[in-house]
């Protein structure tokens, strides 16, 4: 859960190729490259498929959702795979609002990527 003091938190679980991201607190200006810088790292570690999980979310701005943009770029050109999971209702709309759950593959409650 996120609390007043966590801005930003990720942590990785990687299991046969699979790297899922838990991203917690503000995907921001100050956060975004951290995700990008992560998400690269794990793509060029072997990883097939990258689910960045929104679950503990809390805040998406245009940095976020451009880097989102990035990481999926990123895995297509890898010849990988990006799902975007979990996003809650305000992060959910804000994707939607954009279009970008047009483009970005989502998964929700537990469906397999």
């Amino acid at each position: 859960m996120v609390d007043d003091e966590t801005v930003w938190e990720l942590s990785v679980h990687r299991q046969d190729g699979r790297a899922q991201l838990m991203a917690v607190g503000e995907l921001d200006l100050d956060s975004a490259p951290k995700l990008l810088a992560e998400v690269v790292q794990q793509l060029e570690a072997g990883a097939t498929a990258v689910i960045i999980d929104l679950t503990g979310l809390s805040f998406i701005d245009s940095s976020g959702l451009g880097t989102l943009v990035g990481c999926w770029r990123r895995a297509q050109n890898a010849g990988a795979t990006l799902v975007v999971a979990n996003p809650n209702e305000d992060v959910a709309m804000t994707l939607e609002i954009t279009g970008l759950d047009q483009i970005l593959p989502i998964m929700r409650d537990g469906a397999n990527a």
